[in-house]
């Protein structure tokens, strides 16, 4: 009888010490967590005042989101949002906003953009975007790239954006184009009232897989075609992609840990197997197409594209026919 009433009283002074413990530790994580919060805050209030500093115009920022949380949320696209930054700063040539808590200068006087996109050009060539090729492949493209694997880029790929080559494609777009009025005249036929946006959608499709890709989706025949259903993919809101948008703005270290990326696996997997494919098909059977996909394969495979080949051949012989006129050369 006593040692039950024994055991009965550690019992109930186990309980209470747990729950004074559960109390305890509960008041310690809000406590700690409180802290947290706070000091988050006041970082980003303080980085909120970069360009107040400076004397600077800018727009008041939301925390945490800056002034980009239309586009964050996946509210707007990118293009409206800037359009509305851009009226919010009339009477002023630049401005300051925010994304997070990463300051970003907007430029509005015409003369002050041409000399970002041109004379002073070294300087701003970075754009600021989050990438890691190591994770992602496509995300290394000239856009994201930084420093000289940009500049490296570039001037490897300038040569495929001539007039000339540019022209080389024309004739794909006018087939596209041709497809495109079919479509149109079996729809004024029956009368069907349809949603010019799809079709339009379907119409840029062809042409982007037929003159980069150098594949015929036939979208405006089949609107659910493989590759419109995986480029679709690519643009589809998530509540990935938006936690992956708010990281690379403000800790962009924790996706390269994480190795997280904005684009989907499967997408990535897909363009790239696609691409590879029709490489590999291409250099087997020696097949070529006037399209900016063989002007990749010819820098894969040569360094440099056909024209600028001819234009090196010659190049060359003009050196040497200079050096054997000048060592032949005997002054008067």
């Amino acid at each position: 009888m006593f040692l039950n009433q024994v055991q009965f009283t550690f019992c109930n002074v186990l309980l209470k010490s747990m729950g004074f413990l559960s109390d305890s530790l509960l008041l310690d994580v809000g406590t700690l967590l409180t802290c947290i919060l706070t000091v988050v805050y006041i970082y980003f209030k303080w980085s909120f005042t970069y360009w107040k500093k400076r004397n600077v115009p800018y727009i008041e920022p939301i925390f945490p989101f800056g002034n980009f949380i239309d586009r964050i949320l996946t509210r707007k696209p990118i293009a409206d949002v800037l359009a509305d930054i851009y009226n919010k700063f009339e009477g002023h040539k630049f401005g300051g906003t925010y994304i997070f808590t990463s300051p970003r200068f907007f430029v509005r006087d015409p003369d002050l953009i041409k000399d970002v996109l041109v004379k002073d050009f070294s300087n701003f060539h970075d754009r600021g975007v989050y990438m890691n090729e190591e994770i992602e492949p496509l995300s290394a493209h000239l856009f994201s790239l930084t420093g000289m694997k940009w500049r490296n880029l570039r001037v490897n790929l300038t040569p495929t954006f001539t007039s000339g080559k540019m022209k080389m494609m024309f004739q794909t777009l006018v087939d596209c184009g041709k497809e495109l009025q079919t479509c149109l005249e079996k729809v004024g036929e029956t009368g069907d009232v349809i949603e010019i946006k799809d079709i339009l959608a379907r119409f840029s499709t062809d042409i982007i897989s037929s003159c980069a890709f150098g594949i015929e989706c036939n979208c405006l025949k089949n609107e659910d075609a493989e590759f419109r259903q995986w480029g679709r993919k690519i643009f589809e809101p998530s509540l990935k992609r938006i936690v992956i948008g708010i990281l690379s703005g403000i800790a962009p270290v924790v996706l390269d840990v994480l190795k997280l990326s904005n684009v989907d696996s499967n997408v990535s997997k897909y363009f790239r197997n696609m691409v590879q494919e029709t490489v590999e098909y291409r250099e087997k059977n020696n097949v070529k197409r006037n399209d900016f996909l063989q002007l990749l394969i010819q820098l894969k495979n040569k360094g440099l594209l056909d024209d600028e080949e001819k234009t090196e051949d010659q190049n060359n012989e003009t050196n040497k026919n200079t050096e054997t006129a000048e060592g032949t050369y005997t002054p008067n």
